[in-house]
């Protein structure tokens, strides 16, 4: 979940999003091994879960370990697989979707079958493995004007439930919609009442949708999904988003991408007492997406 800066929208937002060069992810204000972990391969290749972390998670029973990770997608179109555990990134491939000549990833969501959703900014949606980057195309209609690009994510459809909604928010910041991944089609679901501005989403295996949103000290904010009201706010004063931003609900803990220098770092929010950590200053490449599944953990692995 997260994107490009383009330069028409740059200009909408003003001029307080014009610190960082064009050129990490989404966004421009911020809002949830060491060393640096770069392109060429952050480390932890290895077969076990979890990149030989020894931890396992606990939920998503009907779910593969491929399904428990968060995904990344970089600005030279390399697709990642991230462990919150280790704090290490595998490199999958390459994407090569058939998107406009020119057009770049704009954003990514994953669903419970470990399939990424990417949507690029020529607003063309595509599937692709997180296997081996692979991708297909999907009947998906480009919309113009509200839900021409949007930032989106996969919640389940209830607390128990393993059934599952593909939610968006519109780039412009006007509220929700979802996507029927089975006939493509894009229902608009109401805008909110608060906050208003772009967002990125997660949401989780219990039923809970989040937004990481672009406002100035950006904001982490719980959303109904049923009618796009923010529930509640968890402001980020701390975090520049510069360029670029994305964001992913893992184990508890809300793990934010941003771009305020020449690489993406990574901080931690943690919704139980309120603390925002640095954990990586510079990872040694540009995240522009980043999805996980509903079947990644609700609490931290034991």
């Amino acid at each position: 979940m997260q994107r490009m800066w383009r330069t028409e929208f740059v200009s909408t937002i003003g001029a307080a999003f014009l610190a960082c060069a064009l050129g990490c992810s989404a966004s421009g204000t911020t809002p949830n091994g060491a060393g640096g972990g770069g392109a060429g391969g952050a480390g932890g290749a290895g077969g076990d879960p979890l990149f030989d972390g020894g931890m396992q998670t606990d939920g998503g029973k009907d779910c593969n370990e491929r399904a428990k990770l968060v995904y990344l997608l970089a600005q030279e179109n390399a697709l990642y697989s991230f462990s919150p555990p280790t704090l290490t990134f595998k490199k999958i491939g390459v994407l090569s979707c058939p998107a406009t000549q020119g057009a770049s990833p704009f954003s990514m969501a994953i669903d419970r079958d470990a399939t990424a959703y990417v949507l690029y900014d020529d607003g063309h949606l595509f599937r692709v493995s997180t296997e081996d980057a692979s991708c297909e195309s999907t009947s998906f209609v480009p919309k113009t004007g509200a839900f021409g690009r949007f930032g989106m994510g996969f919640s389940t459809d209830g607390a128990d439930a393993t059934k599952e909604t593909l939610y968006v928010a519109d780039f412009g910041g006007s509220g929700l919609g979802r996507i029927d991944p089975a006939t493509m089609e894009l229902e608009t679901l109401g805008f909110y009442d608060a906050i208003f501005d772009s967002a990125e989403l997660s949401g989780t295996g219990d039923g809970h949708l989040w937004g990481f949103f672009t406002t100035s000290p950006p904001i982490v904010a719980e959303l109904d999904p049923k009618t796009s009201h923010v529930i509640s706010q968890a402001p980020q004063p701390t975090l520049d988003i510069g360029t670029a931003w994305a964001f992913a609900f893992w184990g508890g803990d809300f793990y934010l991408f941003t771009c305020p220098g020449v690489a993406s770092r990574i901080d931690r929010h943690r919704p139980k007492d309120g603390t925002t950590v640095n954990l990586k200053s510079n990872i040694g490449f540009t995240v522009v997406g980043a999805g996980v599944s509903t079947c990644a953990p609700l609490e931290p692995p034991k």
